[in-house]
């Protein structure tokens, strides 16, 4: 599994590039190797062969946007605020209660793939993956776990929209082509939905939350209303709810896809993040397979994504019988967390995780109570947005030099994308370091 930046001299370029030049070398540059532009303006034929990413810029792309950094600090107050939290690891990008309900899927020549960066621990006390490591070992350990998350979906590049409605036209002559690599993050919304209830439906806060949809009745919860267990005055709407939900997960693909930019930047690769797919025909809601996604049907008869089958599932049903059954099960994998056996950044873990209260008896019911409203009146949690949620793209390619040569300015390209090829694929560079041409007809 060695890597040595002697093999890759371009790898020690990615490795060390500067942050803030990262930041600010960022543009989009959509035109890659073997692509045509159909314009009148930009009337271009890439002479190029279409080079797909090797094994090691895919896997420093994935695990900037995803990677593990190691245990977060967790620095709060164990009695008051820990409970909250879902994980100990931290990844590349911020998570609201470190819940990390985002994983990233990803498509090239070869085949369509996820990492499952949920399951993986770093090593007991490992706060940190890279820090005072070799260069050597960084590379090392940054392929190892692309390697190890990587899970196999189906072979070949994914059948993705290439018309409308599923793809808009002006990303239509580029999207998901040969030689690219388009990566799709997806957000499993009930996790820390189901998690967020705990905190607004526990004792200390008692939030009443009411359906909008059927006049402001209570959302399942009017008996705890009545015994005053929650508080009248302290009133959330379910779309107000998930409105919340969702505008806090929705930036965690933002995030993944800024991290894979600036990636793009220090490999010296074209790319950029987009908006143009149609979210349930990338999940396989169209008349294309797609990510392969399973759909299930609400009381209205509209169908929404709701998992990966065997890979990356949603709590509710169809995976679970019942949304009791699917807070049940929310529960377990939150909790696991927290046994002895699972890493902690604590030099006193357990006098840390001992003192962490569990949630009230009659706050799981709530919960419980809640979740089979919405799921018992709708045929449906969540009820306003998907279970499985995707909105933005990034794609990452080999950009074509020459087109940008003769079309823009000096600095359309920076030094690394105008030396990637003599760094990254010295092997299959032409004259000057120049990418592979076509093939004479």
């Amino acid at each position: 599994m060695t890597t040595r930046r002697s093999t890759v001299p371009g790898l020690d370029d990615a490795l060390a590039y500067p942050f803030f030049q990262a930041i600010f070398d960022r543009k989009s540059r959509r035109v890659g190797l073997g692509m045509a532009v159909a314009s009148e303006v930009f009337d271009y034929a890439s002479p190029y062969e279409a080079v797909p990413l090797s094994e090691v810029e895919e896997a420093l792309l994935c695990v900037a946007g995803t990677g593990l950094t190691g245990l977060n600090l967790g620095d709060l107050d164990p009695a008051r605020g820990m409970s909250t939290l879902v994980q100990w690891t931290t990844r590349t990008w911020p998570s609201s209660c470190s819940n990390h309900g985002t994983e990233l899927f990803f498509t090239n020549d070869d085949g369509t793939y996820m990492l499952d960066m949920f399951r993986m621990l770093p090593d007991e006390g490992e706060l940190a993956t890279l820090s005072g490591r070799s260069r050597d070992d960084q590379a090392d350990r940054l392929l190892g776990m692309y390697r190890r998350t990587k899970v196999e979906l189906r072979p070949g590049r994914a059948p993705l929209p290439r018309t409308l409605p599923g793809l808009f036209e002006f990303n239509q002559w580029n999207a998901n082509q040969p030689g690219t690599t388009l990566f799709i993050p997806v957000t499993n919304t009930t996790l820390e939905y189901i998690n967020l209830l705990f905190i607004y439906l526990s004792r200390s806060y008692g939030f009443s939350i009411v359906d909008e949809r059927a006049g402001g009745r209570s959302a399942g919860l009017q008996h705890a209303l009545d015994s005053g267990r929650l508080d009248p005055a302290r009133r959330m709407g379910i779309a107000e709810l998930e409105q919340r939900v969702l505008s806090m997960l929705v930036v965690e693909q933002a995030f993944i896809c800024q991290n894979i930019n600036l990636a793009l930047q220090a490999l010296g690769l074209g790319g950029w993040t987009f908006t143009g797919y149609l979210a349930r025909h990338v999940m396989g809601g169209g008349d294309v397979e797609g990510l392969g996604f399973r759909f299930a049907e609400a009381a209205d008869g509209t169908t929404h994504p709701v998992g990966r089958d065997g890979h990356f599932e949603a709590f509710c049903p169809p995976y679970h019988a019942t949304m009791g059954d699917a807070v049940d099960a929310f529960m377990q994998v939150k909790w696991a967390a927290f046994e002895q056996d699972v890493p902690k950044p604590y030099l006193e873990p357990d006098a840390v995780v001992s003192a962490v209260p569990r949630p009230h008896p009659d706050t799981v019911e709530l919960v419980k109570a809640y979740c089979e409203y919405v799921h018992g009146t709708y045929g449906r949690f969540p009820l306003g947005i998907d279970p499985m949620y995707q909105r933005l793209t990034v794609q990452a390619q080999h950009a074509d030099p020459d087109f940008y040569a003769r079309f823009y300015p000096p600095g359309a390209l920076t030094g690394q994308h105008l030396d990637h090829f003599a760094r990254w694929h010295p092997d299959e560079a032409g004259p000057g370091g120049s990418p592979p041409r076509r093939a004479p007809i």
